[in-house]
């Protein structure tokens, strides 16, 4: 055990001197396999890095990280919050329901908390800034409302989660989408009541026939996610084929019918998305040769023994794991927590007898939280350079809507079955 504590330092180590997250794993890997208790060759390391990407279920997330990035440009985001503010930006709290909804439809494209807060903070900040609305205020609101994009499918989390742990991908989409409409209602519940505290203002009340104008400009837009997710809920085709069939229709839409799509975005948005992939590629490979040092000590079995022995009771359980990833996701990146800690952690979670796409959906929910969360939160950073603010001004607004989502977090954690039940509806008891 005297390498696993070694490799561990090392990994602490590189992780605090703020090292680039691939260079952490390998370093440490490297370190591991030499102080291994098995004698292993450093010519493995190189297959083990390519069986890390080489995962079928692993081709469908340039796809749908380009078909994100490219609903940005294409004039998709411009036009479901012209159709969300006809109808509810006459509520108190108007514009804040507007970005939670918007929100909600475009997980059903994205699937990435950076890439919705991206799209709908340049659009929304600026202009709940104009119609009154404190910018801390936009911002923090943005933040929680762009959590649902991972949470309703499609969402590159749940792919990441998938791949190191084979569970069903279908389970794990159709289990993320009660939570994250969940989370929806909730935010705009908490909206609701913040804007008539704090006398925020209402948009006029648009007449009908403008409204029906409005729907049937942004038909298109909302028809993609049902086109998108019937395609693989149908059985229609697979989640590569789905994130192919979702780049097509946003291609389609801002080319050919709204034509605010140029070639030259397009190769733009190509180019970004190739980095912002080989970027995830990089720590999956380095993650994969990590696991596998990290198997040959045998971290996994020690760690279950350990918790085992603290508690046998899965609620309790889930919530020191909550807490757990809560203070990780406020220091690493999502990606790396999903590739590292879960295989570790699993063969726990089944011993206790609990679902695995329930625990999925714990880990992304928390993990997501995570993001808008001192001290290296990458939305939350994000969303302070959109609304150019200080992080103090972003979490004055923010703590009543981190609370809503601690309180979501917890009901989902005590009740599963609002995880489980629309999986278990649709494909079977698992």
């Amino acid at each position: 055990m005297n390498g696993l504590w070694i490799t561990v330092a090392v990994f602490l180590t590189l992780f605090v001197l703020r090292m680039p997250v691939y260079i952490v794993l390998l370093a440490s890997s490297i370190v591991g396999i030499y102080f291994a208790p098995q004698t292993i060759s450093f010519a493995q390391a190189p297959a083990t890095l390519w069986q890390g990407v080489n995962h079928f279920v692993l081709l469908s997330v340039p796809f749908f990280v380009l078909m994100g990035d490219l609903a940005l440009v294409s004039g998709v985001t411009a036009r479901l919050v012209r159709a969300a503010q006809a109808f509810v930006g006459h509520i108190h709290g108007g514009l804040a329901h507007v970005g939670v909804i918007v929100n909600m439809i475009m997980a059903g494209m994205s699937g990435s908390d950076l890439a919705d807060a991206s799209a709908t903070g340049k659009l929304l900040i600026p202009a709940m800034s104009k119609a009154g609305y404190p910018k801390g205020y936009a911002a923090s609101l943005i933040g929680g409302a762009a959590m649902i994009g991972p949470l309703i499918p499609p969402s590159v989390a749940f792919l990441l989660f998938a791949s190191v742990t084979n569970v069903s991908i279908g389970r794990l989409f159709l289990a993320g989408a009660v939570p994250g409409v969940l989370l929806g209602l909730m935010l705009m519940v908490q909206a609701y009541f913040t804007a008539r505290l704090r006398g925020y203002p209402v948009e006029p009340k648009l007449p009908y026939r403008e409204r029906i104008r409005v729907t049937v400009t942004s038909i298109p837009v909302l028809l993609l996610p049902v086109v998108v997710l019937g395609s693989f809920f149908g059985g229609i085709a697979t989640p590569t084929e789905t994130g192919a069939i979702g780049v097509l229709g946003v291609l389609f839409i801002g080319m050919v019918l709204y034509r605010e799509l140029t070639f030259r975005q397009l190769g733009t948005q190509m180019v970004e998305t190739v980095r912002a992939v080989g970027s995830i590629f990089i720590i999956i490979a380095a993650a994969s040769v990590f696991g596998r040092v990290l198997t040959l000590y045998g971290a996994a079995d020690a760690l279950a023994v350990w918790i085992t022995g603290i508690t046998t009771n899965p609620i309790v359980f889930l919530m020191g794991i909550n807490v757990l990833y809560l203070v990780l996701g406020c220091m690493v990146d999502t990606v790396p927590i999903l590739l590292v800690f879960v295989p570790l952690i699993l063969p726990t979670v089944l011993k206790l007898g609990i679902d695995p796409v329930h625990f999925g959906v714990l880990t992304v929910f928390t993990l997501l939280i995570g993001l808008i969360t001192p001290p290296y939160g990458l939305t939350m950073f994000l969303l302070c350079k959109l609304g150019n603010i200080s992080l103090l001004e972003f979490w004055r607004y923010m703590w009543p809507i981190f609370l809503t989502m601690i309180v979501a977090l917890i009901l989902i954690t005590v009740y599963p079955p609002i995880a489980t039940w629309l999986p278990d509806l649709v494909m079977g008891r698992s």
